[in-house]
């Protein structure tokens, strides 16, 4: 890093939105898809920034009076990106220094996964926050709403965060200056390609998550190929979870049963891969240091995730699920768990794809759909700047 400008500026705050920029704050000029933040750093500066996260020193002339050479700082880095979760982690005192931290990350099952792990904690007494799609506008925050976000779970007690991790938080940075006591991995489909290219390289992101830079401990799910490639090539300590490890298992429409080392765990949800869901979580809260009895407790005692195989009784004479799938595989899982648990075996659904996003994986989806439903609805599901009659 070179630093351009007072070096004794103050930050209290930083940004990579010129639009919510206060006075001490920094903002981070980061170059994206549509638009480069620094094409908008007179407005920041004009609104309060004191230092600029720079690629490139920038010309101050033409900048708001009475903006001079040496009254802004700037900070000037080969990737700003990166060096935003840094920065950020560092302004905000590094919470996750002083947080029990876990990140799952996978295709499918990443937020039933966290629930459950947050679930069991807190039947087990443990203070406990969790991140996700359940509850933000991105599955991970951009680095300064997540360090931000952490520092008010230490802030205001909070001893554990469970946290999704995207292949996007990881491919573009949002998770540097975080680290993770156990990272978790459910499996791998087809999704997110319209970013990464190839399912290689999105792979490659949500391997980055095992890293020793990032992650203490692994656990991954080895039923899955690229689980079991993780498993094997991994460079910190890793746990395994694989549907291998219970028996007796009874699958319900609202609920599933197992036996797992010695304990007879009863779970409230539905939907047969959501055993190996549970599993994962059940591994996590033993690499925190549960015992299988609490573990089994906590699992007995979670109830249904929102959007997640969740059943909607209103009284009438069939069974409605809703569920988040909106990949190929998702959408496979689902319909055969639900072809399970139905009483005469027809099976009705309802889907769309999200617009803007990877399209060649809309003809896979309607291909699932064809394969395990006898009747097919689809629709439009979020088509963000896309036309659904297109």
């Amino acid at each position: 890093m070179r630093l351009v400008g007072d070096a004794d500026a103050m930050v209290t705050d930083l940004t990579l939105d010129s639009r919510q920029v206060d006075r001490h704050w920094m903002f981070c000029c980061i170059r994206g898809e549509h638009s480069d933040g620094h094409d908008f750093a007179a407005a920041a500066v004009e609104a309060g920034a004191s230092v600029l996260l720079v690629e490139r020193e920038l010309s101050l002339a033409g900048f708001p009076a009475p903006v001079t050479a040496g009254a802004v700082a700037q900070a000037v880095v080969s990737d700003s990106r990166a060096a935003t979760g840094w920065f950020a982690a560092a302004v905000h005192g590094h919470p996750t220094d002083d947080l029990i931290t876990v990140g799952v990350t996978g295709t499918n099952g990443k937020t039933t996964t966290a629930q459950l792990i947050g679930d069991v904690l807190r039947h087990a007494g443990r203070r406990v926050e969790v991140f996700g799609t359940l509850n933000g506008r991105h599955t991970t925050p951009e680095a300064p709403d997540l360090q931000r976000r952490l520092a008010a779970c230490r802030d205001n007690g909070v001893e554990v965060v469970v946290m999704e991790v995207s292949s996007h938080a990881l491919a573009l940075e949002r998770v540097a200056g975080a680290r993770f006591d156990v990272a978790v991995f459910t499996n791998l489909g087809r999704d997110h390609l319209d970013l990464h290219g190839t399912t290689e390289r999105y792979f490659a992101a949500k391997a980055r998550l095992f890293e020793p830079a990032l992650s203490d401990v692994g656990v991954v799910n080895v039923d899955d190929v690229h689980g079991r490639l993780l498993f094997d090539s991994g460079t910190i300590p890793m746990r395994s979870c694989s549907i291998d490890d219970v028996s007796e298992v009874v699958v319900g429409a609202t609920r599933l049963a197992y036996r797992w080392r010695g304990q007879r765990v009863s779970v409230g949800i539905g939907g047969g891969f959501n055993v190996l869901n549970s599993l994962a979580a059940a591994e996590a809260c033993r690499a925190l240091g549960l015992s299988e009895p609490v573990i089994a407790a906590g699992l007995s005692a979670a109830g249904p995730v929102p959007g997640r195989f969740e059943p909607i009784d209103e009284g009438q004479p069939f069974a409605v699920v809703v569920d988040y799938a909106h990949t190929p595989d998702g959408i496979r899982e689902v319909l055969r768990a639900a072809r399970a648990t139905t009483v005469d075996g027809r099976v009705l659904v309802v889907f769309g794809c999200g617009g803007d996003r990877d399209s060649e994986k809309r003809p896979e989806m309607a291909a699932a759909a064809v394969a395990d439903a006898d009747e097919i609805v689809i629709t439009s599901d979020n088509p963000r700047s896309e036309d659904p009659a297109e």
